[in-house]
């Protein structure tokens, strides 16, 4: 699983310990939990770390490219009906979570100038909050 520090923390008086601290600035949306325990140079005790993290509300988990592009899928369904789908298989071809990101916004930018430019706003927007 991957781990992003929350923008919003519910803990405002938050005064983490100096491991807390590095578990939690290696949550960067991108590094798995492996990656974390094993970057953090703090062994099975960086699990504990993160599973407290998450509990208090610090680090949120990221979806996966699959979850993402079955969201965008539907996304673009609602906003284009039938026309959504030649761009299905664009954005189920990408693997990764940053390649999905700017397909997505490629194909928002797409129907913006050839479609329907209302559509293409709204979807530009919230494929941009989706990946925030």
């Amino acid at each position: 699983m991957v781990f992003r520090r929350n923008p919003n923390p519910p803990v405002a008086d938050w005064k983490p310990t100096p491991e807390e601290w590095r578990v939690y600035t290696l949550c960067d949306g991108r590094r798995t939990e492996e990656e974390v325990v094993r970057d953090s140079g703090l062994g099975e005790n960086a699990y504990a770390i993160l599973a407290s993290l998450l509990k208090r509300g610090l680090i949120l988990p990221v979806e996966g490219p699959k979850e993402l592009c079955q969201k965008l899928l539907d996304l673009l369904k609602a906003r284009l009906g039938p026309r959504a789908e030649p761009f299905a298989a664009r954005l189920k071809a990408c693997e990764s979570r940053e390649a999905l990101e700017e397909e997505a916004l490629r194909v928002a930018l797409k129907v913006k100038l050839t479609l329907d430019r209302k559509a293409g706003e709204e979807l530009e927007k919230a494929i941009r909050a989706l990946f925030r």
